[in-house]
């Protein structure tokens, strides 16, 4: 026997070969190793999913989008006071005017927007919301939260357009455009 040198003994060999036996088989198995390493991968593979998938942030935060935030907000039409010259008096009189009508909205162009370019909206569910009426921006970003639980129940979307919000990105693409 070659694994006995001239220093062992019988007796040393037999209590290697019961100490060698005590160690559980399982753990020597290469079988383990293989279950080790396709375990291994598999959360690795699960975590790089979630760290990698696109998550919507405006969903998740109750705060107003910034560009929303950091808008020019323009004050109330009021009574202009215009001073006109009175010739029988020295000081001039002070005449009220009707304030001035506000300026006419920006006219949105007739082309459609590409839908597709918010989250959860494929070329499908783009077709269908023109098919409703739904072609811009502009349109979604001014959705009440009735008249998103109507579209999500008429086309059975399953609380996507919420989750996704549809319409918060709608404003930001709506801001984008002007």
């Amino acid at each position: 026997m070659t694994w006995l040198t001239d220093e062992q003994t019988v007796s040393a060999a037999r209590e290697r070969a019961e100490k060698a036996l005590r160690i559980p088989l399982g753990m020597a198995s290469p079988m383990w190793l293989a279950f080790g390493a396709a375990a291994s991968v598999g959360v690795t593979w699960w975590w790089m999913t979630r760290w990698t998938k696109a998550v919507n942030l405006e969903a998740m935060t109750p705060f107003k989008p910034l560009s929303s935030a950091l808008a020019v907000v323009e004050p109330a039409p009021g009574p202009e006071v215009v001073a006109e010259p009175n010739p029988g008096q020295a000081a001039p009189a002070i005449v009220a005017q009707a304030p001035r009508a506000p300026k006419p909205a920006p006219v949105i162009p007739a082309e459609p927007d590409d839908l597709t370019r918010l989250v959860g909206i494929g070329p499908k569910l783009a077709d269908a919301l023109a098919a409703r009426g739904v072609t811009q921006f502009s349109q979604i970003a001014a959705w009440t939260a009735d008249d998103l639980a109507k579209v999500d129940a008429e086309l059975k979307l399953l609380g996507r357009a919420a989750r996704d919000a549809w319409v918060a990105q709608a404003k930001r693409f709506a801001g984008e455009r002007n």
